[in-house]
């Protein structure tokens, strides 16, 4: 026997016609309708961004990274946009992968676009932040830094800077983008004569120190994500560097490349594990990023000419007769 079809409740059904509608009631659109329907306004709490994506904020407001414990500072994220901050009173912490470093009044600070970083206003901080597309900073007659610049502003380069945002707050809306675009371009060279003596823009630190502070937080992360399905190019990226200029850091200060590094973490953390537990290899394996056991397992035997079970019974016989 047939189940019956549900009889439709008649408050739910449509009129027939727009006659048969209550008066005052006027009837919805069908989803289908082929005639254009009037656009969407935007969401109250979100307004519309000007036509050239410059956004300037007040510096109390500009929080930026991943949450952190009480006791530490906030994680890097990385932005997609140019970054300006000008500090005029109170302290701006900022953490790169090297540290955290706070930053006072008459500071400049610039972060390009790519960077992860986190920013932590202290209580009492003023100031502003301009924030630039990546592309509209491409197309600057003179380029914005592709390094960052952290420094202090003299009171005529720290006037003229200020001046300066002041006179693009009230362009932000030009739709040509022809009148940001000029004073965007004395705010490019302002930066660029901020960059201290000696060092040109782009211009890397010595490698000896650079590379070894990125290689260690290149580690430290690492370490964090594995399991995560995260590739080197998702770690660099998150560091604030290319792919490749992360490999070329490792190459010159380890001796092997960025994925054979992560290798290398892998399998000093599955090491660890068969020392110290019981634990079955499918679940050391998905932990720590393997493909699965059999990857754990060759991987074992080709770093260590042993298989993981035969290097923890190896280990704990060791361990018994010391």
């Amino acid at each position: 026997m047939f189940a019956q079809a549900p009889r439709p409740d008649p408050e739910l059904q449509p009129p027939a016609n727009p006659a048969a509608a209550p008066a005052g009631v006027a009837l919805p659109d069908p989803a289908n309708l082929p005639r254009p329907t009037a656009p969407l306004r935007p969401y109250a709490g979100r307004p519309l961004l000007p036509g050239n994506g410059l956004r300037l904020l007040p510096l109390d407001s500009f929080a930026w990274g991943g949450p952190a414990g009480p006791a530490r500072a906030r994680r890097g994220r990385t932005r997609g946009d140019h970054c300006l901050i000008r500090v005029t009173a109170g302290t701006l912490r900022i953490t790169l992968p090297r540290g955290p470093v706070d930053h006072g009044a008459d500071s400049v600070v610039f972060i390009p676009a790519g960077t992860a970083f986190a920013a932590e206003p202290q209580p009492g901080v003023c100031g502003q932040v301009l924030l630039m597309p990546r592309d509209l900073g491409e197309r600057l007659d003179l380029p914005l830094p592709n390094r960052i610049v952290a420094t202090l502003a003299d009171s005529a380069a720290g006037d003229t800077l200020s001046a300066d945002l002041r006179a693009l707050a009230q362009r932000l809306d030009d739709p040509e983008g022809i009148a940001a675009g000029l004073r965007l371009g004395l705010i490019a060279g302002s930066l660029r004569r901020m960059v201290p003596a000696g060092a040109k823009p782009g211009r890397r630190p010595p490698p000896d120190i650079d590379d070894r502070q990125l290689v260690g937080a290149y580690r430290e992360l690492a370490g964090r994500e594995l399991g995560r399905g995260r590739t080197v190019a998702d770690l660099a990226e998150a560091l604030g560097v290319s792919a490749a200029g992360l490999d070329a850091a490792c190459r010159r200060h380890r001796g092997c490349s960025a994925l054979a590094l992560l290798y290398e973490l892998r399998l000093e953390r599955a090491t660890t594990v068969l020392r110290s537990t019981d634990r079955p290899l499918a679940e050391i394996a998905a932990e720590l990023g393997f493909t699965g056991t059999a990857h754990l397992i060759r991987s074992f035997i080709t770093a260590t000419g042993r298989t993981p079970e035969n290097y923890r019974q190896m280990a704990r016989a060791s361990s018994a007769a010391g």
